[in-house]
C-alpha cells in the first residue's frame, strides 16, 4: 500500500507532466534550431527530463507523467481502477501548466510563434512529411515498447532503484525515431499541452496522438500481464 495519499501522488504528477512538458517541449522550441543541439539534442532533453523527474516523483507517485503509462499499469493489473482518473486529470493539468510557462517565455522573443510550438502533426505537418497511417502505427508500436519498459523494469527488484536510468533512456531512444515522423508524442498530454497552443491543424490531428498512444499502453499492459505471470 502506497504510504502517500492519492492528493500528494496526484500533485506529485501535475509537478512531474510539467516538468516534462516544459524542459523536453522547451528545449526543442527554445534550443532545436541551435546547430549542436537538433534532433539528438532535443531526443536527450526529453530521455533527462523524464529521468530526473522518475528521481524527484517516482517514490511518491510512480512518476507515470503519461496516461498511456497510467493506463498500462492498470491494465496489467498493478494499478487500482479508481486513482486512473485521478492521475489522469493531474498530468493533464501539469501538462498545460508546463506548456503555459513555456508560452509565456518564448512570448518574450520577437516574432515568436504557436506555429513552431513543438506540436505534433501528420502529413504535412509531420516533419518527414509521413502519412496520417505511418505517424499512428509508428506512435502504437513505439508507446507499446517504451511503456513496456516501464513496465518490466519497475516489477523487477533489482531493476527498481535504478529504474529510471533505462527509462530515461528509453525515451531518448524513443525521440531519436519517432521526432522526424510526428515531431514524437507517445505522450497524450504532451501532445495535448502544444496543440491548445498551436492549435488548427495540431488540434485536428490530435486524435491520432490519443489513440494510438493509449492503444499502444494497452497492448504493453496485456503483454507485461501475460509475460509476468509465473509458470505454475
Amino acid at each position: 500500500m502506497n504510504r502517500y495519499s492519492l492528493a500528494k501522488r496526484c500533485l506529485a504528477e501535475t509537478l512531474g507532466t510539467a516538468w516534462l512538458v516544459m524542459m523536453g517541449v522547451g528545449t526543442a522550441v527554445i534550443s532545436g534550431t541551435v546547430a549542436w543541439v537538433g534532433v539528438t539534442g532535443v531526443a536527450i532533453a526529453f530521455g533527462l527530463s523524464l529521468l530526473t523527474a522518475a528521481y524527484t516523483f517516482g517514490s511518491i507517485s510512480g512518476c507515470h507523467i503519461n496516461p498511456a503509462v497510467t493506463i498500462g499499469f492498470w491494465v496489467a493489473k498493478q494499478f487500482s481502477s479508481k486513482e486512473v482518473l485521478p492521475y489522469i486529470g493531474s498530468q493533464v493539468l501539469g501538462g498545460i501548466w508546463g506548456s503555459t510557462i513555456l508560452f509565456l517565455i518564448c512570448m518574450g522573443k520577437p516574432g515568436f510563434t504557436t506555429a513552431n510550438f513543438g506540436s505534433n502533426g501528420v502529413g504535412i505537418h509531420s516533419p518527414g512529411n509521413y502519412s496520417w497511417w505511418a505517424c499512428a502505427l509508428a506512435e502504437f508500436i513505439v508507446t507499446c515498447g517504451f511503456v513496456l519498459l516501464i513496465l518490466s523494469v519497475t516489477s523487477s527488484r533489482a531493476f527498481k532503484l535504478s529504474a529510471p536510468i533505462p527509462i530515461g533512456l528509453g525515451l531518448t531512444l524513443v525521440h531519436l525515431i519517432l521526432i522526424p515522423v510526428t515531431n514524437a508524442s507517445v505522450n497524450p498530454v504532451r501532445s495535448l499541452a502544444t496543440a491548445i497552443f498551436t492549435r488548427g491543424w495540431a488540434l485536428a490531428d490530435l486524435w491520432i496522438f490519443i489513440v494510438f498512444p493509449v492503444l499502444g499502453g494497452v497492448l504493453a499492459g496485456m503483454v507485461a500481464r501475460s509475460l509476468q505471470k509465473p509458470d505454475i
